[in-house]
Order: C-alpha cells, then sequence, then structure tokens
C-alpha cells in the first residue's frame, strides 16, 4: 500500500485589538495599516462610524468594533487604522495595538474571524440600522464561515 502524503497550508491573517479582544482578518484583504493623524467626522453617520480619512487620494471610513460589540477601549491616542479592500472598495478598522501577521494550518479553525465580504455588506445595508443589527457579520465566525454559538 502507498501512504498519500497530505500537504499542509496554511492561511495568514492580520491579527488587530479593540479593547482587550483580538480579531483576524485574512492577509490578502489588507491594504495598509497607518498611524492615525486626524481623522474627520462625518456629520450624520452611525456611531461606529468615527469618520473618515484621506488615504492614497481616496476618502476612507474609519469603522471602531468597540462601538459594535461594546468593549471598552483601553486607548485612543494610538490607535492604528487597519485599511482592507473589499471588492475594489476600501474601510478602515481601528486597532489598539500596530496590527501583526500570523500564518495557520488551514485545518485549525479561528475564532473572531472577520469576513471582509459580510463586514462590508453589513456597513453597507446597515448604515441607517443600528449598530445591534451588525454584530452577526462582523466576527464570532470561524474561518470556515460558520457563525460560533
Amino acid at each position: 500500500m502507498s501512504e498519500e502524503i497530505k500537504e499542509k497550508t496554511e492561511k495568514s491573517y492580520c491579527v488587530l485589538g479593540v479593547g482587550e479582544r483580538e480579531f483576524l482578518v485574512p492577509k490578502e484583504s489588507v491594504v495598509q495599516v497607518l498611524d492615525i493623524t486626524r481623522i474627520f467626522p462625518i456629520p450624520g453617520a452611525p456611531d461606529y462610524i468615527v469618520g473618515a480619512l484621506p488615504v492614497r487620494g481616496k476618502i476612507i471610513p474609519a469603522v471602531d468594533l468597540a462601538k459594535i460589540y461594546n468593549i471598552e477601549r483601553l486607548n485612543y491616542s494610538d490607535n492604528k487604522l487597519l485599511v482592507i479592500e473589499v471588492k475594489g472598495e476600501k474601510i478602515g478598522i481601528l486597532s489598539d495595538i500596530s496590527p501583526f501577521f500570523v500564518s495557520f494550518e488551514s485545518d485549525i479553525v479561528v475564532e473572531d474571524f472577520i469576513n471582509p465580504e459580510k463586514l462590508f455588506e453589513q456597513l453597507k445595508v446597515s448604515y441607517q440600522k443600528p449598530a445591534e443589527n451588525l454584530k452577526s457579520g462582523f466576527a464570532g465566525e470561524t474561518s470556515t464561515g460558520k457563525q460560533e454559538k
């Protein structure tokens, strides 16, 4: 009998921190990480959109997951902005830590995974809905897309 060798593949993620919680975003969705110098408020925007800032000639909305998950933010002064791209559009996510990259074997299930496409769609659809309706599209999913209980 011949033994089949299974080649293990890895998945790479960017880790960002909100308060004492960490979230994972697929590496391929990450455009860049920025130091935040100034965020311009957007009148009438939901409270989870803290404002916008210019990035490479485009205006990028800055999303605060702490407002969505009711997480106590540790520090507003050292925030970084993780810019992700979905379907040609960019959004920024505030992070309390300098985001960093990690890799896991593809068979490992990761928690607090952010599906960028769902995040983007939820933000577009829920712009005028309460933040409570957004929680299902952000995190609490596994890397396979299955909702955690």
